[in-house]
């Protein structure tokens, strides 16, 4: 007889987000009462009886199950709060779906790409560096490089830079302003990239995401299309999400004259552009996965 699952929690910063409404409906469904909570609104307290953890009226100790859609960002202290928070939950013996420590590999951008790199995974060559001078030598090995933020997703803040006297004012600005400056080398794609689902150790679906420019995310206009799921595609989306320890995730990979190129691991992936283009009930079966990690960890 395995685990009745009674009150589960979906982590959200978005309650009635579409991938959220969707993960609610499919928990509902199995008969279990399911309480989103946004993390920016959960109050902690140490020195009592037992840790607590509570948002609203709501006592989050007492959970099966934590499914992370997303964590919000904010100042440094917010952010090591937030993620505090989660690991106390989880010290509990609540399981997760995404894991803390998965995602705060998975939403730093050069750790990241350094972990798949030890993994064996084609990364883009990369450099991170805090000052402008170190930021232009990497320019002139480079000559055409993406300027992405270390923390970020959908495109937000990302620009390419391929003359000089431009890439000098970029990383004094960001210099000036305290950022790191990760540069990434330009792999020529087209206007378009491809992104894998994965749950557990399952890739389920491929879109290719086309857009007008090289910016090809769906925030920034581009359109999904259906993408041939190949065995390559697969093993390559599947060891990226074993190596950062993500049990859902999507997987964006350039395809380039070199092969498949993995530039980004998500760790809060949204699924609303897949769902256009494959019949796969993508939130049935992170839920049906979220269900088997929350009854596996009683046994």
């Amino acid at each position: 007889m395995g685990k009745k699952i009674q009150r589960v929690g979906v982590a959200s910063a978005e309650p009635e987000g579409w991938e959220t409404s969707r993960v609610v409906a499919q928990i509902e469904q199995r008969g279990t009462e399911c309480v989103v909570f946004d993390v920016t609104e959960t109050v902690v307290r140490v020195g009592g009886k037992k840790p607590h953890v509570q948002y609203k009226k709501e006592d989050l100790t007492t959970l099966d199950g934590v499914f992370t859609r997303a964590v919000p960002g904010g100042s440094l202290e917010q952010v090591i709060l937030r993620m505090d928070t989660l690991h106390c939950l989880e010290r509990l013996g609540i399981p997760f779906m995404n894991r803390p420590h998965a995602i705060e590999k998975a939403v730093d951008k050069y750790y990241t790409l350094r972990l798949l790199e030890l993994a064996g995974v084609p990364v883009p060559r990369t450099t991170v560096a805090q000052f402008t001078r170190d930021a232009l030598r990497a320019f002139r090995r480079y000559k055409d490089v993406v300027v992405k933020p270390l923390f970020g997703s959908g495109g937000v803040g990302m620009t390419r830079v391929s003359d000089h006297e431009t890439a000098r004012r970029v990383f004094r600005a960001l210099e000036a302003n305290r950022y790191v400056m990760y540069l990434q080398e330009y792999l020529e794609h087209g206007t378009s990239d491809i992104r894998v689902f994965v749950i557990g150790n399952k890739a389920i679906a491929a879109m290719i995401r086309v857009g007008d420019t090289w910016k090809s995310t769906l925030r920034q206009g581009a359109k999904p299309q259906p993408y041939p799921l190949t065995p390559e595609l697969s093993n390559l989306a599947v060891k990226c999400a074993e190596t950062i320890g993500l049990e859902y995730t999507g997987v964006d990979i350039l395809e380039t004259e070199q092969g498949f190129v993995v530039t980004e691991v998500n760790s809060s992936s949204g699924w609303q552009g897949l769902q256009q283009v494959t019949e796969i009930n993508v939130a049935k079966q992170l839920v049906d996965h979220f269900y088997k990690l929350i009854i596996s960890s009683s046994n």
